[in-house]
């Protein structure tokens, strides 16, 4: 994913039931560079790895080799061990609620992370006259926070159920403010690492460090867009297995009594948000015909968003000769539709 290692590798609490996950936040070129940090747009990516019991971590290939694009795009690369994969605490499940409660944790880390660079960029720059009048006006969709939910394998399968962005902003705004809330110690940590990335932009001029620090809540719903990428997603019954032959809800509360919170609706959300679906024709896991009927099923409700990417030869592990620059290729694509 990058040379260097992770920028920062920290734990937070799972909000399931406070079970410590290994995290790991890699930053693209531009932070290390104020001068070529974009004017508005901040765009980050969840990589939500394979199942826990086959092995899966945060160190496996693919996730390295999606990381690694979307390094080069721009975008802040997020990873996170699931529960059971070492040095994260706890066991995998069978039902995949912990799970999800994992996945929702990270998730609320990254939105109030990324919210709280672009504020801090925000003031950065417009110490450096970089102000909103040289913007065109079709550029104001740019200060959006873009946010990816990733997942590879088992990964796709939870990201595809993380709760809608409603739910999410709800929980990291009531929980944020209020001590002994699953959502409060990972607000603080946002907080934390957010002002060293912010220092670290502009380490010799000292007047740009001296910005004031944001307050313990800030806004997330009107600036804040998702998409979906999923790698090798898991079709029943598979993903059945995987989760009970249950629905999914997230539970969240900690050590405390948990509340139940709605998973997303897979069909719904990867319809209403960009979403790439990238699998191969020898998935060892889905037959092919299962993820192609699931695609054009997916791709023919109204106004869906969803589009997939089938790539000739390779399995579910994509270690095929030749397999690899043709996913690249295919999500280079996907994340600059414009060219």
């Amino acid at each position: 994913m990058n040379k260097t290692g992770p920028t920062f590798s920290f734990s937070i609490r799972s909000v399931y039931d406070d079970c410590k996950l290994q995290c790991r936040l890699y930053l693209p070129g531009w932070v290390r560079n104020i001068e070529s940090a974009p004017a508005w747009s901040i765009r980050g990516a969840i990589l939500a790895h394979p199942y826990t019991a086959l092995g899966g971590t945060y160190d496996d290939e693919v996730i390295s080799l999606l990381g690694g694009e979307l390094l080069q795009e721009g975008y802040i690369v997020g990873t996170f061990n699931f529960r059971g994969a070492a040095p994260s605490e706890g066991r995998s499940s069978w039902t995949g609620r912990p799970e999800l409660g994992d996945y929702a944790a990270f998730y609320g880390f990254m939105l109030l992370y990324l919210h709280r660079v672009k504020d801090g960029l925000h003031g950065l720059l417009s110490g450096q006259g970089r102000q909103d009048h040289t913007l065109s006006p079709t550029a104001s969709a740019d200060r959006n926070v873009h946010l990816i939910l990733g997942g590879y394998s088992f990964g796709s399968l939870i990201a595809s159920h993380a709760p809608t962005l409603d739910v999410m902003i709800d929980l990291c705004r009531t929980g944020t403010g209020i001590p002994g809330t699953p959502f409060y110690e990972i607000g603080r940590k946002a907080r934390k690492i957010a002002a060293t990335t912010i220092r670290d932009l502009a380490p010799a001029n000292p007047e740009l460090q001296s910005h004031p620090e944001h307050p313990d809540q800030i806004e997330l719903s009107v600036e804040t867009c998702i998409s979906y990428l999923l790698v090798s997603p898991l079709r029943p019954p598979v993903s059945s297995l995987l989760t009970g032959f249950r629905g999914l809800s997230l539970n969240v509360g900690g050590t405390s009594a948990p509340q139940a919170r709605p998973a997303g609706r897979p069909a719904d959300q990867l319809c209403a948000h960009r979403t790439l679906a990238l699998y191969g024709d020898r998935d060892e896991f889905t037959s092919v015909r299962k993820l192609r009927s699931w695609s054009a099923e997916l791709g023919r409700m109204p106004q869906s968003r969803f589009q997939s990417g089938e790539i000739q030869g390779a399995g579910h592990f994509w270690r095929e000769q030749g397999v690899e620059s043709e996913a690249r290729r295919v999500l280079r694509e996907w994340l600059r539709p414009d060219l």
